[in-house]
């Protein structure tokens, strides 16, 4: 074989995946985007996966939100909030799909968040947060 190259196909594994302090120990979320990156101004399909160990997800009750903000951490359009309405045990792995986010205009810098939350009843606290992950484009 003259002039062959071997090369390495690299394939990404996770896009959203940096941990944020909510997260209990052990647990863990992240999100596959399609496509990826984002395209300012079209939707996006995401599939979140993880395992929550310190509780269950509720229907009706859990909520993933998903929220872009630029580098100042300035939200930039509007949160997206998909109410789940499936029973998840605690530990036990979920893939859940959330198609159809819409993606806003886009800076150069920005991040996206992704959390897991329960609508809490508390006036003074809306959310109860669970996990929480996070990633940055163009840092």
């Amino acid at each position: 074989m003259a002039n062959a190259v071997p090369y390495q196909l690299l394939k990404r594994e996770k896009d959203i995946y940096l941990s944020c302090s909510p997260n209990p120990d052990r647990s863990y979320i992240y999100a596959n985007l399609k496509p990826f990156p984002p395209v300012s101004n079209q939707s996006d399909d995401y599939t979140v996966e993880g395992a929550m160990l310190d509780y269950e997800l509720t229907p009706y009750k859990t909520e993933i939100i998903i929220g872009f903000t630029d580098r100042e951490y300035n939200l930039i359009g509007d949160i997206y909030v998909k109410v789940l309405d499936l029973y998840y045990a605690n530990a036990v792995p979920f893939s859940i799909d959330v198609p159809d986010v819409p993606t806003p205009q886009l800076p150069s810098a920005y991040s996206i968040t992704l959390i897991i939350a329960d609508k809490n009843d508390d006036p003074h606290k809306s959310l109860e947060i669970h996990a929480c992950a996070y990633a940055n484009f163009g840092f």
